[in-house]
């Protein structure tokens, strides 16, 4: 069912609460033992009828958990972002594994390959990110991307700041002379904001023009009131082999403001 299906196992969720139930007393009420009962309300795979016969028990229908579903995505969206980027600061080479598979596109055993990950942590790397809502495994174990190619930094976060050094960095390393440099210049604070914000728009107005041409990847740039050549912008020293641990971290993290 996919991203719509942990939509609705979060409405799920909240209408367990509201019925003032726990976990144990809902099972007895369904007959079906609790510990496939947690793995239900926790897992996309969940099928429609399964969905359905609980709500039932729980006095809702689909029409409402769908409502309490938009509205929980919509009140918590921007939290869900801070936690992604505290768990990507954590751990950068996550980040950097999507970025190569899912941004960049490449291929799952390609990246692996080239940096030499075993199966173990190929699988880690692609559970990882199916807990914190970014992939779906299929049957196969072949990743199915829920979100656009592209990750969106919260504004102010540790991860944004550690990209936004990262980007200081590789643009400072290079010897071009920047485009625009002047000095001297009397700009009010709301000026400067002003002219950031139409730099930026036209920017990404160019860039979604641009990013479907053939010759995309030969002139990407980077962006730091100069032009530079674009190279990817990776936020750890590299790929690395990782263990299961980090997938109950991540699963403690995700879960740590829900209480049922």
């Amino acid at each position: 069912m996919g991203f719509c299906a942990s939509l609705l196992l979060n409405a799920l969720r909240v209408k367990l609460k509201e019925n003032d139930l726990t976990y144990n007393e809902l099972s007895l009420k369904v007959n079906v033992p609790i510990s496939t009962l947690k793995r239900h309300f926790h897992s996309n795979s969940i099928g429609i009828d399964k969905l359905m016969e609980y709500a039932t028990v729980l006095n809702t229908n689909l029409e409402e958990l769908s409502q309490i579903a938009r509205d929980i995505h919509n009140k918590e969206e921007g939290t869900r972002t801070e936690v992604l980027d505290e768990i990507f600061y954590n751990h950068p080479y996550l980040y950097d594994f999507f970025y190569e598979v899912h941004v960049k596109g490449r291929d799952v055993q390609e990246v692996a390959n080239e940096n030499h990950l075993n199966e173990q942590s190929v699988y880690i790397y692609l559970r990882a990110l199916e807990i914190v809502g970014l992939v779906e495994l299929k049957s196969d174990g072949s990743p199915c991307f829920l979100t656009p190619p592209y990750y969106t930094f919260f504004e102010g976060s540790k991860l944004d700041t550690l990209f936004t050094e990262k980007l200081r960095l590789e643009v400072l390393s290079q010897s071009k002379r920047p485009v625009v440099g002047m000095s001297r210049v009397c700009l009010t604070q709301e000026q400067i904001d002003q002219v950031s914000e139409m730099v930026y728009e036209k920017i990404q107005h160019f860039h979604f023009q641009n990013k479907e041409s053939k010759e995309s990847e030969d002139i990407r740039k980077n962006i730091l009131l100069n032009v530079t050549e674009g190279n990817y912008i990776h936020l750890s020293d590299g790929l690395i082999n990782i263990e299961s641990g980090l997938l109950k971290e991540l699963y403690e993290t995700i879960n740590s403001d829900e209480v049922l």
